[in-house]
């Protein structure tokens, strides 16, 4: 960490001491993207980044067998959520409901 982070933890009541002589763990992660495994080395090895990363899809081991790999999925079916009125795909719920409320009838004033 440097000055300007331990300062701005320091605002919001956090104490940060560092230990002389004891560097950040690191060590080596996997991701896997597009079909193909992807090593990223030297990402911090401590207890918070490690339960971080691993929530996010990391790995601490190589994927030895192919059938470990995220399966593709098929072409041509669609990817999200679909509109039960109109069939549009959206990427996320948030997003359906938003679009969902294009179909309302507006009141006239």
């Amino acid at each position: 960490m440097d000055k300007a982070q331990i300062r701005t933890m320091g605002l919001f009541g956090y104490a940060v001491e560092e230990l002389p002589g004891k560097p950040l763990p690191k060590m080596t992660y996997y991701k896997i993207e597009r079909g193909e495994v992807v090593a990223m080395p030297g990402l911090p090895a401590d207890p918070h980044n490690m339960e971080r990363y691993l929530k996010r899809g990391f790995t601490l081991t190589l994927p030895k067998m192919r059938s470990e790999l995220p399966q593709p999925l098929p072409e041509g079916e669609p990817v999200g959520f679909t509109c039960e009125t109109c069939g549009k795909v959206l990427s996320t719920r948030l997003a359906l409901v938003g679009h969902s409320r294009s179909h309302k009838p507006k009141l006239e004033v």
